[in-house]
């Protein structure tokens, strides 16, 4: 009778009652002297962030918002989103990705409505949501994995889920304002790879290349251009986290034809060498391959 009234109860939460997959969690310090996480996005995952400690700056979309230990932030698939330490500590976190999601009346991959805020606040049920990651964290670091042991962590991925629609939701920090800098900023998230100048958007979007950095910068504290060449990283980091290319292929793919210069870009945003981060970025991420 138990499992009957568990399998009505999924079915009304998820679609069919198909259970998501958590597919990777990374359990990592934050620190920006080792290395700086761009704006990127996941196509066909979504991701949940927990804070565990410190404090930070976080992006999702055209919205920022601070954060610290107890929050947890819910970006959809092809959401862009980023991090920013707010003290020498940095930010300690779990990263959860979530793929084949389906939450009834959601697209698939979504946590939440587009329009919703991205960040919940835990309070109380922090410790309880902590535990949630850290099981999980365990099971996909086992040496030896099974049917069963992929069974407990889709069980208690989708736990967490349904555990988090009862969170409260954060919305002070969504503002309508800045809708020029947005439509900036949409054409550059769309167009990066391409060989995109200040004359370009000018012509396209039918502003004038003053205008154009006042109001972006003004919305986002960066110029537009600049804005650019971290979106360009940001694709690069995904590519060597998630895939075995070569760099001068990544190069190419985020719209630098010139391997060494793109390296030497690289290293100045991130910090490091391509090489030395798709290591470093590694090392903690634990996932079901």
């Amino acid at each position: 009778m138990l499992w009957v009234d568990t399998e009505k109860q999924l079915k009304k939460y998820f679609s069919n009652g198909t259970l998501p997959i958590v597919v990777s969690v990374d359990k990592r310090h934050y620190d920006e002297k080792k290395y700086q996480f761009h704006l990127h996005a996941h196509p066909d995952i979504c991701e949940l962030t927990v804070i565990t400690h410190g404090a930070g700056l976080y992006q999702q979309g055209n919205e920022s918002a601070m954060v610290k230990r107890g929050d947890i932030c819910l970006y959809n698939c092809g959401e862009l989103h980023t991090t920013k330490s707010a003290a020498e500590v940095g930010v300690d976190y779990f990263s959860i990705g979530i793929t084949n999601l389906r939450k009834k009346n959601l697209p698939p991959d979504f946590l939440r409505k587009q329009e919703e805020p991205f960040l919940l606040h835990a309070g109380e049920n922090f410790p309880v949501i902590e535990s949630f990651c850290e099981q999980l964290y365990y099971l996909l670091s086992r040496k030896k994995k099974d049917s069963f042991n992929d069974l407990a962590v889709q069980l208690l991925g989708a736990s967490l889920i349904v555990f988090l629609d009862q969170l409260e939701k954060d919305d002070s920090y969504m503002n309508p304002k800045g809708v020029k800098a947005i439509g900036i900023k949409a054409y550059l998230d769309e167009n990066y790879r391409k060989n995109v100048t200040l004359g370009l958007l000018s012509v396209e979007l039918g502003y004038s290349e003053t205008l154009i950095s006042h109001e972006f910068k003004k919305k986002y504290g960066i110029a537009p251009m600049k804005y650019l060449t971290s979106r360009r990283i940001s694709q690069a980091q995904i590519l060597l986290h998630s895939t075995d290319m070569k760099v001068k292929d990544v190069a190419k793919k985020v719209g630098y034809s010139n391997a060494n210069y793109f390296i030497t870009l690289f290293t100045r945003e991130s910090g490091m060498s391509p090489e030395k981060y798709r290591e470093y970025v590694k090392k903690d991420v634990r996932s079901l391959v």
